[in-house]
């Protein structure tokens, strides 16, 4: 297993930083819910999961952009075309919604 996280991406690593977080918030927010104070909590979990929806979203963004690059590789000039002309007409249809 850190064999492994040695060898990962820093993006991965970031994202399991975020999901031990994640646990242990939840680990906080149970022994604060049995001690009877969760007063500070609030801060904790906001903050918590407003970082993992940027990291999560940082990650699916960089993966979306890679495997954009990745497949434009393998694509002929009459396919690039194909997806040039679909991009157009979803933008296009963008543009007229209310």
């Amino acid at each position: 297993m850190l064999k492994n996280l040695k060898n990962a991406e820093w993006s991965k690593k970031l994202l399991v930083f975020i999901e031990l977080l994640i646990i242990a918030t939840f680990v906080l927010v149970m022994i604060a819910t049995l001690k009877g104070d969760a007063s500070a909590l609030v801060a904790l979990i906001t903050g918590v999961f407003s970082l993992a929806s940027i990291a999560f979203g940082f990650y699916y963004w960089k993966a979306k952009n890679e495997n954009i690059r990745k497949y434009a590789q393998h694509l002929d000039k009459k396919d690039i075309n194909k997806v040039v002309a679909m991009y157009d007409a979803i933008l296009s249809d963008e543009d007229k919604t209310p």
